[in-house]
């Protein structure tokens, strides 16, 4: 695959500072979107698209739509977070499979090939054509090279336990210490958190996920590891939506969180460390 740095006919949706110069979008007062290429296209074309709603699924529909009029016979999507994956199955009778609602919109436009980053789920990239899946290993890497010895990789939940081990390998064997959500049977609510091992005095918990939603389930577990005597706690996350509470991940006991822009563009700070998601998608 060709370097992301090689190749000359490629396009950033959204990306506001070359909007303008490559591409021009906006939209009706009745809601529809509107978007023209403004620069030439050749017939191998790739798009970096990161999404941040369903009204830039919208936008992205459209821009391939435009580019192939252009001529661009061949298109590459870059899509780090892949929209739905954490609905890739139906659990209340009255629910769409949204996951696959989302893979057939994508397999439909019949791009060349469709990179994704760390997904949360197996099931989207068997929805999916033509998928290569980038794993979070560079980001790790990354993100261990920062935070030096004495680390422990933490799995915070039953199924992670396959990625992180996995992850541990690519880090030259760090340990894994295993943990679990404990749920009421009766409903599926999450009652509790339990971690499995005894004593963590002096160790960097590195907690790894691939979605930071609300964060609760990052709260109790870092709850439970301060308690088990951690130096510090870490949480890297590939994708970070930006909706949980900083303040409240911080007084878990979580020093610090390490994420990528793939949803969106943060503004770095000494608690949120923020990675270029683009460094990692040709990897």
């Amino acid at each position: 695959m060709e370097n992301l740095d090689t190749v000359n006919s490629r396009y950033f949706l959204p990306d506001p500072q070359n909007e303008g110069e490559t591409f021009k979008h906006f939209q009706f007062g009745s809601g529809e979107n509107h978007l023209q290429i403004l620069s030439p296209s050749s017939s191998r074309v790739q798009i970096m698209f990161r999404y941040s709603s369903d009204q830039s699924m919208m936008q992205l529909l459209l821009m391939t739509d435009a580019l192939r009029r252009q001529g661009a016979s061949e298109i590459d999507l870059f899509i780090p977070y892949f929209p739905g994956a954490r609905q890739d199955r139906v659990c209340n009778q009255g629910e769409p499979l949204s996951a696959k609602v989302y893979a057939d919109l994508i397999n439909q436009q019949q791009y060349r090939q469709v990179t994704i980053f760390d997904p949360h789920s197996d099931v989207v990239v068997a929805l999916l054509n033509q998928v290569r899946v980038v794993k979070n290993h560079q980001f790790m890497k990354d993100v261990v090279a920062e935070l030096g010895s004495d680390l422990i990789l933490i799995s915070p939940d039953a199924g992670s336990n396959k990625k992180i081990f996995e992850l541990a390998n690519k880090l030259d064997g760090l340990a894994v210490v295993r943990a679990d959500k404990l749920r009421d049977v009766r409903n599926g609510a999450i009652i509790g958190t339990e971690v499995y091992c005894e004593d963590l005095s002096g160790k960097t918990a590195l907690i790894v996920d691939d979605i930071c939603a609300g964060g609760r389930t990052f709260i109790e577990l870092a709850k439970k590891l301060k308690a088990k005597n951690c130096k510090k706690i870490i949480l890297a996350v590939s994708h970070y939506e930006g909706s949980a509470q900083e303040r409240a991940l911080s007084e878990s006991g979580i020093n610090a969180v390490y994420t990528t822009n793939s949803l969106r563009d943060f503004d770095a700070t000494e608690f949120l460390n923020v990675k270029n998601i683009w460094q990692y998608m040709s990897k």
